[in-house]
């Protein structure tokens, strides 16, 4: 028998007499099945959500056998759609947890709350096989039935700390407790199933005074009975021999006589009616010692998807989209029974027993007449043809009507889903998915709430059961392996701890929508057409946004694509580009040059005209840019000569010419206004 030494890891079930253990075990399932009785609608409730959800519901009033029963999946799209959301936002990458210090901190506080994020990461996402994979299947069933918790708790067993879900069904909490937090709840009971082999071994070991029995009731909650129906399972016919069936109730109890009432942990087996195992539930030290005034512990971590407000359960799209799914799939089968009736029922009528007929029913074959040896006018009189009209017209709105509600209610809109059927700009789709965000965000704040408080659970118990020293293994920022080793008394009640989530968390949708509207803004922005560095780089943005490949190998950088080179000509190719591209104007060009070269390809009736307007823009940009530097080199503030030194080619400044450069040398200033590269009443620089 193993020795439990910490008294919170103590059965106390061995050292109690059986009077005592049957007043007890009495008292736990008379509550338990008040408890359980109480929420019998509540669990049909449940049940019917599932069929819903599985599209297995079926009309309660069928017209005729097999009679239309198909469904419109509104619920399951709906779980599914915050499923896919949340999961994604949950888990963004191995790291999820992150410590901070509480109150003043220093470098080596800094590091421990680095170390213990680390630690209690490496903990549920590497040792912990299934936490991630429970914390799928929570996030699953949670919209639909508003509520799922968690039990954290240490195995002295296994030696480690359990995170196990927690059907909402499985914890059968007393009616009237309003909406309250399940910390404030003092009785608690849960449904576990274990085998008994399990329970023996338990047994062995001293974890359980006794062993359970076989269950032998066939009776199972109506959720699962669902369950079974879907999965085609059946139960089985005969005892099961296998498994057995224990509550486990954490309450109150007066066990040292003092009139008052202490938290404890009750395990017992349903059909033997007996103890297993009590176990204290409140902080000791080694030697027994209350630590907290026998405050209780919380084992159970409550997520809602919607806050009741006037109960302790939470509300869930089954709430909200059930009936309004019942309502659809009701009006859609009516729909298509309506269409059969139109269809087959106007093939069928009666036949009068007068007409001179073969008994029975008379096969219609297309094509031939039947031989009757009635009168013709009597034949018509002798038969009825059922006329049904088919489907009413409104039924399809109705039917669209409703599910526009409920994707209202799911925020499962067009642009959620990415079947927008308009053609919308960047910006309308971010707005879209922006306000769709918000029922989103709200629900998934009040799951990260929760996840907090059951991180929180998971440090204390590090703190009070950790060994010593502990050393792991991760992977740095490099990919290389870095061995790491974290002390139980890193885990200090001074460190609150937080999950790494993003509820602000945006769709891959969202993502592409803000790379095409920040690209198509900086594409036609003319602070960046002057600039090939500025394009590149928007480039690069948007093709890691949509995840493109090898991004380096088909987008070459400015360098590569346009070599700075004195010549105008190379220039002008680069305003005919689609992207138009100029570099910027040089120091030592021949700017007067320049200057012609490009007033040429303005006035050029062939090349010009195959500027784009874009390419226009930037090549005037170029030559106001190439003036700006002309006059920074050539002139000083006040219109005189900077450093001494005369104008370009060594001409004075000539009035009516800014560079001095007159006919007679060959020079010409370019018509600026011809070509609207100056405004109305604007004048070259020099010119009075």
């Amino acid at each position: 028998m193993t020795e439990y030494t910490h008294p919170e890891l103590r059965n106390l079930a061995a050292e109690l007499d059986d009077d005592e253990l049957k007043e007890i075990a009495s008292e736990c399932l008379e509550d338990f099945k008040n408890d359980d009785e109480s929420r019998r609608r509540w669990l049909e409730m449940h049940a019917e959500w599932m069929r819903i959800y599985f599209l297995r519901d079926k009309p309660k009033s069928a017209p005729w056998p097999d009679s239309s029963t198909e469904s419109i999946p509104l619920l399951a799209e709906a779980c599914n759609q915050f499923h896919a959301r949340s999961y994604q936002a949950m888990f963004p990458g191995r790291d999820i947890i992150k410590a901070i210090p509480i109150g003043k901190s220093d470098a080596k506080s800094k590091e421990r709350a680095d170390r213990v994020g680390t630690h209690m990461s490496w903990q549920l996402m590497a040792r912990d096989r299934n936490y991630k994979r429970n914390k799928d299947r929570l996030l699953l069933a949670l919209p639909n039935h508003g509520s799922f918790f968690t039990k954290t708790y240490y195995d002295p067993v296994r030696k480690r700390n359990i995170v196990q879900n927690v059907r909402a069904i499985d914890l059968v909490l007393p009616y009237g407790v309003g909406p309250r937090d399940i910390e404030d709840i003092d009785r608690k009971s849960e449904i576990i199933w274990i085998s008994l082999d399990k329970a023996k071994y338990l047994k062995s070991v001293g974890y359980f005074s006794a062993e359970p029995d076989p269950w032998n009731n066939s009776e199972i909650a109506s959720p699962d009975k669902v369950h079974d129906e879907i999965q085609g399972i059946n139960p089985p016919g005969y005892q099961n021999k296998n498994y057995a069936r224990l509550i486990e109730q954490h309450r109150l109890l007066d066990l040292d006589d003092d009139g008052l009432r202490e938290p404890y942990i009750v395990t017992l087996d349903t059909t033997s009616e007996r103890v297993l195992r009590i176990a204290i539930r409140y902080d000791t030290d080694e030697l027994g010692k209350p630590t907290d005034d026998k405050y209780p512990v919380e084992y159970y971590t409550q997520y809602n998807f919607m806050e009741n407000p006037d109960g302790v359960y939470g509300l869930g799209l089954g709430h909200l989209i059930g009936p309004i799914n019942t309502a659809v799939n009701k009006m859609l089968r009516q729909n298509i029974d309506a269409a059969t009736l139109a269809n087959v029922g106007n093939m069928s009528g009666l036949v009068s027993k007068s007409l001179s007929l073969k008994k029975g029913e008379i096969q219609i074959q297309l094509g031939k007449f039947i031989t009757t040896e009635s009168a013709v006018d009597d034949l018509s009189k002798g038969i009825f043809q059922f006329k049904f009209p088919g489907p009413q017209p409104t039924l399809p709105q109705m039917i669209e009507l409703l599910m526009a509600r409920s994707d209202r209610l799911a925020t499962v809109t067009e642009a959620v889903s990415g079947q927008t059927e308009k053609v919308m700009q960047p910006t309308a789709i971010m707005a879209l998915l922006e306000q769709s965000q918000q029922l989103f965000s709200a629900v998934y704040q009040r799951v990260l709430n929760s996840w907090e408080n059951e991180l929180t659970k998971i440090y204390r118990l590090n703190g009070k059961y950790l060994d010593p020293q502990e050393y792991f293994s991760v992977l740095d920022i490099t990919g290389a392996l870095k061995e790491v080793s974290v002390s139980r008394e890193d885990y200090a009640a001074d460190l609150q701890i937080q999950p790494i989530a993003d509820p602000k968390m945006v769709t891959q949708r969202q993502k592409l929508a803000k790379a095409d509207a920040e690209w198509q803004f900086l594409i036609q922005n003319p602070l960046v057409q002057q600039s090939p560095m500025h394009i590149y780089n928007a480039s690069k943005r948007y093709l890691k946004a949509i995840e493109a490949d090898n991004i380096d190998e088909v987008l070459p950088k400015p360098e590569g694509m346009m070599p700075p080179v004195d010549d105008p000509v190379r220039e002008n190719m680069g305003a005919l580009l689609p992207i138009p591209m100029i570099p910027e104007p040089a120091p030592n060009q021949d700017h007067m040059h320049h200057l012609q070269v490009h007033t040429g390809l303005l006035n050029d009736p062939a090349y010009g005209s195959n500027l784009s307007d874009l390419g226009r823009q930037t090549l005037t940009e170029h030559i106001r840019a190439t003036i700006a530097l002309m006059y920074g080199q050539f002139e000083d503030g006040t219109g005189g000569m900077m450093n001494g030194q005369g104008s370009p080619r060594g001409m004075a400044p000539q009035p009516g010419n800014p560079m001095g450069a007159g006919p007679a040398q060959g020079q010409m200033v370019p018509d600026m206004e011809s070509n609207g590269l100056m405004g109305q009443g604007e004048q070259v620089p020099g010119q009075m």
